[in-house]
């Protein structure tokens, strides 16, 4: 900067100023480079966040064209009877136009088409559009829950921005133009106010979550640790059921019946028979006939709850106390310990753990190969979805298998810093002795 006046002053020097004159002009231009240099710096954050979000418009604008199969053969025609049937009022007759349609999708997701089906333009566009704006609220609901933790504005911008620009959050809304990062959104902001002790709002926002996608149940397990901890009474999950109500209340004013958006939780569950759809669950592995068939009866639902269950015995026993620094890593740990052990899986119902992995690398700063590993791991088998072809085109189906091998990794490096973060503190550690 200094340089910078010296060759100001001799330009005025060849103007023939005299030395007063030029001290007092390169006087005058240093305040004003002090005072800019002030104003940026102090709002550099959000111009850092006004130009990423900019640019990120800029890429999904650029994205919206391409048309997945799912946008093809489905979203568009759902939207398109929604255009045709009065919008909203179209809530009213959905379920018996549902199997025409091939519509499976909860009565959430509906009132969103139905909501934007006033909109007049490109099908493709609005449709994705409704994904977009989810896309920046969970990048906004992650930097917050990281500023939680960090108290860092610095940490906060960090965060809004890799999620802006996350891979799987692009394939799901700029690509495929589907809806996960919505319920994920809603569980982001769910444990948001978990985390500021609010249980009321949040057991009704996760009723919310559940109007969009079953597949919330995920983060359920967090609760089951806070109600032994003592810190989520049961009573709440009254609310939760408030929280679905409310968000199925447009249905039932355009004139839907009580029990039609709840129809649509049991077709879902039995519509679906193959144990893997092209995910990084165990069952990527199971091919053998006859274990295909004995998994298939009931068999892998159960095996997954006394999973989830056994898992949670082991957190109890150990003692692991109730706290932000916990809650988190339950949080993470159950969005990918679920549907990994579950079956039915598709390929991208492993976006919660995308999300949750990547704000425990955040808040913890350390191990951030691991969110690396999740985001391929979940490319990986998105790309054969959306292109035909997968990354490792020598690897061919295998690449289902890699993602799942990747994900018992980073679920076992998670169990391994059970014992890492939690070690009791030394005027506990005779106590805990003793009750184990």
């Amino acid at each position: 900067m200094k340089e910078f006046f010296n060759k100001i002053k001799m330009f005025f020097m060849k103007k023939g100023k005299t030395s007063d004159d030029m001290n007092n002009d390169t006087s005058i231009l240093s305040r004003c480079f002090d005072s800019f240099d002030k104003f940026f710096h102090k709002y550099l954050l959000i111009f850092v966040l006004i130009i990423m979000s900019i640019i990120a418009i800029l890429i999904r604008h650029i994205m919206v064209p391409y048309l997945s199969g799912d946008m093809n053969s489905f979203l568009i025609n759902w939207f398109n009877f929604f255009r045709s049937h009065g919008h909203l009022d179209g809530l009213r007759t959905l379920s018996k136009f549902a199997d025409e349609i091939h519509n499976d999708y909860l009565y959430g997701y509906n009132t969103l088409l139905a909501l934007f089906s006033y909109l007049k333009g490109d099908p493709i566009r609005i449709i994705k559009s409704i994904s977009f704006i989810f896309d920046f609220a969970l990048a906004l609901g992650v930097a917050f829950i990281v500023y939680h933790y960090s108290k860092s504005k610095v940490m906060f911008t960090i965060s809004y921005v890799i999620v802006l620009f996350a891979p799987t959050v692009y394939a799901n809304s700029a690509i495929w133009g589907q809806a996960d990062q919505i319920y994920v959104c809603i569980v982001i902001y769910f444990f948001l106010l978990l985390l500021k002790k609010h249980n009321f709002w949040a057991s009704i926002v996760l009723g919310i979550a559940f109007a969009f996608k079953i597949q919330a149940i995920f983060i359920v397990p967090l609760l089951g640790f806070m109600f032994l901890n003592k810190k989520y009474p049961l009573y709440n999950l009254l609310f939760v059921l408030l929280g679905l109500l409310i968000a199925y209340l447009p249905s039932y004013l355009a004139g839907a019946s009580f029990l039609d958006p709840f129809k649509v939780y049991g077709s879902q569950m039995g519509e679906y028979g193959n144990l893997n759809y092209g995910s990084g669950s165990i069952y990527a592995f199971i091919e053998m006939g006859l274990l295909r068939e004995l998994f298939s009866k009931g068999t892998s639902i159960l095996i997954a709850v006394a999973v989830v269950l056994f898992v949670m015995f082991i957190i109890y026993y150990k003692r692991i106390p109730c706290n932000d620094e916990t809650m988190l890593y339950v949080a993470t740990l159950y969005s990918l310990l679920t549907p990994f052990v579950l079956p039915h899986m598709h390929e991208r119902y492993f976006f919660m753990s995308d999300i949750f992995i990547l704000l425990y690398v955040l808040v913890n700063r350390k191990q951030y190969y691991l969110s690396v590993l999740m985001f391929f791991s979940s490319i990986n088998n998105y790309t054969e979805f959306l292109t035909g072809e997968y990354i490792f085109k020598f690897l061919g189906q295998d690449s289902v298998r890699l993602s799942a091998i990747i994900n018992f990794i980073i679920l076992w490096v998670l169990f391994t810093n059970m014992k890492k973060l939690f070690q009791p503190k030394n005027d506990e550690k005779e106590l805990s002795s003793q009750i184990i």
